[in-house]
């Protein structure tokens, strides 16, 4: 400092330089760039929280850069607003020499302090020196009234050459934002003084070499970025070295000294409105401006927080939505000395978030608080409310870990039992079935009498009937919790659901008809209730596809799909799926069916396990009508054990039994088929499989008087009983009449693959018939490999030679019922040349006929068996 300044005599000369970094510090080039680009503004901003690093990033910088500068550290003694310009002016006399006597003595001889630093302002603006920065560190030090008008006179009305960089915690009381709309503003603030996780790990490994790398990495990702907190992570190593207790800080001293720093440097005067208000929102990570109120108990709540940001006190605004964060680790402080002092006001606090997270529509965060503040019960009737929604949208996970997190003892007596079972239906269907078995047989001693407890036990008994295969059940039970409940199912968590369980146990029953008095009376109970009407619409869809109206069933699915994705509905989408593989298959669409069939076996679906076993037994079914044997066997097999295993119920066993029928039937196995036959337990299905077998059986006349029984309950059942009386039926005219029926219906509804499964004799009949129905229809049925497999213990040839990619292309195709030109269309030659690769095919398979060929491809449908070349064939 230039001694002709007599007022430097007032000034310790200290003041007038920065001090020296430490060894450890870590120099940040970033920082070094944000700030030279910051300074070309005439005012730059530096405002951060306590212990950021913003007086170290100033030292470091005026070591580095080539302007020529002054600094001034404000201390105590600048609070007397006289003694703060006299310091400034000290500070600008060692870049401008001589311009602080002029404006010193006004402040001396007590005159105004605008008038002192307008002569200062016309002192300096007489001067043609290059750029030059004036640097005031912890301008916090002083008030807002020292610190007032004379200081914003001045950054407003600053010569060309001279920069002003002001480093405060605080927003100086300064036109900030008319400074930053006119380009004037240069700012750095705590976001850009962070510490990156390379910066901090590397500080930390200065200051505490002994710390092993990963408990570095661990102090540097909890620091946040926190200068502070990274040396107090530090200062705890080194005192538990010097205990030579652990080769790493214990949390206890940690939080120790973080907290001692947040309350005496951070927080140390401040006033006392804005540090409660901190205090009452460090129990969220996030506070919106209403629920910033809620907590605080006050409306001013946001104006405080802002206020805190201004203050520097590690309070961020968040945009556009107004809410506000709280640094990690100072909440972690705040939060362990509300703990210590005032247990009780912190559970209250937690409630008051619960509260008003689950109005927001935020049950999750909501149950958290709740958990945090004792509440267990309320948080487990809380997540029975909401679990159905949580795992539609996909969040299974979510309600694991919120169930894993509630204490066993809140599902302490019935009406907790019940919704700790509810919970568990959609993340382990074993455990759900067991506790409502549990809850049910201890409902007559606590409690099972109150009517609405009493409708949500019989809803568990509906759901578990349902989810373990017995729809009949199901359905029953549901009925009877609706009528115990009324009206109020719509409100209640478990209730509300019945109605759907009604619509299912109608699909799966194959009775859907959209004009019967069943269906319509739930689809003008859903009416009002939109995320039950969409799993209604998921619910009917499949319906159509079982009852055999495939067409209608895919219409269904196009015009729900979106509507169930956008409601985050996933148990609606996997109905839909199911609806849209079985219609798919149905009308002949195979190759698009059988990858969502695969897809649906590998997805779990523990509250709608239906449809998992409708794909398993349709792709057991896919293998049976195309004779493969060996791929029919396992994925029987496999659907088998998820039926003993889950879904023992006699609804599921029913479609199992019919499945086993079909495929014993196709290998040649009688016996088996009637034992599976006998397990159907279904009035038209039992008749159907057991009329399957007597024909197998050669007894036509028996099979004929089953099939008289069966009283078909839709479309399909109508089509497949008069397809297999059209074989029963002595008189050669009644049995076309019956066949041309069977087929009409069928290509009325799109019936393609419920015809080919019953094989080729029924195929061929209905050939004769082809101008007698829809030529598009028959086409579809032409173009479906016919039900079949190679009979067993037949012999093995080889191949003369060996077939082309484009020969067995061609003898793939002969089972179907095209003609030789639709052949040669599909595979885009002429027929002559058709013609010609049948000649060579025959040849190389020893057979004579398109006949034999056709029984020939029908084999190569099943895999070889390990051990025999691909080249050998049955026959």
């Amino acid at each position: 400092m230039d001694d002709s300044f007599s007022g430097s005599a007032l000034v310790y000369r200290a003041k007038l330089r920065p001090a020296v970094n430490p060894e450890y510090l870590v120099r940040r080039p970033r920082l070094i760039d944000l700030l030279d680009r910051a300074v070309e503004s005439p005012l730059t901003l530096v405002v951060a929280p306590a212990g950021s690093g913003k007086t170290s990033l100033l030292r470091d910088w005026a070591g580095w850069t080539d302007l020529p500068h002054a600094w001034l550290s404000v201390d105590e003694s600048d609070r007397d607003p006289a003694q703060l310009w006299l310091s400034i002016l000290a500070a600008l006399d060692g870049i401008a020499p001589g311009c602080a006597e002029p404006a010193a003595d006004l402040v001396r001889r007590r005159r105004s302090l605008l008038d002192a630093v307008g002569t200062l302002l016309d002192d300096l603006e007489s001067r043609r020196y290059g750029p030059r920065v004036l640097v005031i560190d912890d301008l916090e030090v002083v008030d807002e009234a020292v610190a007032g008008g004379a200081l914003a006179m001045f950054v407003q009305h600053l010569p060309r050459w001279l920069r002003v960089v002001l480093v405060s915690r605080h927003v100086p009381p300064l036109p900030v934002d008319r400074l930053r709309a006119r380009g004037l503003l240069g700012e750095v603030r705590f976001p850009e003084l962070r510490f990156s996780f390379d910066e901090a790990t590397e500080m930390l490994s200065r200051l505490a070499p002994a710390l092993p790398p990963q408990r570095v990495a661990k102090a540097a990702r909890h620091a946040g970025g926190w200068a502070a907190s990274i040396q107090l992570a530090a200062l705890a190593a080194r005192a538990a070295d010097a205990r030579a207790a652990a080769d790493a800080p214990r949390q206890d001293d940690v939080e120790r000294y973080l907290g001692d720093y947040v309350w005496h440097e951070v927080l140390s005067g401040e006033p006392g409105d804005v540090v409660d208000v901190l205090v009452a929102v460090s129990v969220v990570d996030r506070a919106e401006p209403g629920l910033a109120r809620v907590l605080a108990g006050r409306l001013d709540a946001p104006l405080l927080l802002e206020r805190a940001e201004e203050r520097g006190l590690f309070a961020t605004r968040v945009e556009p939505s107004g809410a506000y964060e709280t640094h990690a680790l100072v909440r972690d402080a705040l939060l362990v000395e509300l703990r210590r002092r005032d247990p009780g006001r912190l559970a209250e606090l937690h409630r008051r978030a619960a509260r008003w997270f689950e109005d927001a529509g935020q049950p999750v965060t909501a149950i958290e608080h709740l958990l945090r503040a004792g509440e267990d019960r309320a948080a487990l009737r809380l997540l029975a409310s909401c679990a159905p929604e949580l795992y539609d949208s996909g969040r299974e996970a979510t309600v694991r870990r919120m169930l894993a997190a509630i204490p066993a003892g809140a599902a302490a007596g019935t009406p907790a039992a019940a919704d700790l079972a509810w919970c568990q239906l959609f993340v382990d269907r074993d455990a759900f079935v067991q506790t409502v078995h549990t809850v049910v047989t201890q409902a007559g001693t606590d409690g099972g009498r109150e009517p609405g407890l009493r409708a949500r036990l019989e809803m568990l008994r509906a759901t578990s009937s349902a989810v373990s295969g017995d729809w009949d059940a199901g359905a029953r039970s549901a009925g009877a919790a609706l009528a115990t409940i009324g009206e109020r199912w719509r409100t209640d968590p478990l209730c509300r659901f019945g109605w759907n369980l009604l619509a299912r146990e109608i699909a799966l029953a194959e009775r859907w008809d959209d004009d019967g008095e069943e269906v319509r009376r739930i689809a003008r109970t859903l009416g009002p209730a939109p995320g039950r009407r969409i799993a209604f619409e998921a619910t009917r869809a499949l319906g159509a596809a079982l009852a055999g109206r495939p067409v209608e069933a895919l219409r269904l699915v196009y015009g729900t799909r979106h509507v169930s994705e956008a409601a985050d509905l996933t148990t609606a989408r996997t109905e839909l799926m199911v609806a849209e593989a079985l219609a798919g298959r149905e009308i002949g669409e195979q190759s698009a069916a059988l990858p969502v069939l695969a897809r649906l076996v590998e997805t779990p679906c523990d509250p709608v396990p239906h449809c998992r076993l409708l794909a398993c037994l349709e792709l057991a079914r896919v293998a049976v009508d195309s004779g493969d044997a060996a791929a029919a066997e396992r994925a029987f097999g496999d659907v088998t054990e998820m039926v003993d295993t889950q879904l023992p119920g006699p609804g599921s066993r029913t479609l199992l039994a019919r499945t086993g029928t079909l495929l014993a039937l196709a290998q040649n196995r009688p016996d088996d088929a009637a034992r599976w036959a006998a397990e159907v337990d279904d009035p038209f299905w039992g008749a159907v499989e057991n009329a399957r077998v007597l024909l197998a059986e050669g007894d036509v006349g028996a099979a004929d008087a089953a099939l008289r029984t069966a009283s078909p309950r839709c479309v399909r059942h109508r089509v497949v009983r008069d397809l297999l009386l059209s074989r029963t039926t002595r008189d050669p005219t009644e049995a076309g009449a019956v066949l041309a029926r069977a087929a009409r219906l069928g290509a009325a509804h799109g019936l393609v693959q419920t015809v080919a499964s019953e094989g080729t004799e029924v195929v061929e009949s209905i050939e004769r018939l082809a101008w007698r129905v829809p030529k598009p229809w028959l086409d579809r049925l032409r173009r479906v490999p016919l039900s079949g497999a190679s009979p067993p213990g037949t012999a093995v040839v080889e191949l003369v030679e060996a077939l082309t990619d484009r020969q067995l292309g061609i003898l793939r195709m002969l089972p179907s019922r095209l003609s030789l030109r639709e052949i040669a269309d599909e595979l885009f030659i002429s027929v002559n040349t058709l013609k010609f690769h049948l000649k060579v095919i025959y040849r190389k398979l020893g057979c004579a006929s398109r006949a034999e060929a056709a029984d020939l491809a029908r084999a190569l449908m099943n895999r070889p068996r390990r051990g025999r070349p691909a080249g050998a064939w049955r026959r």
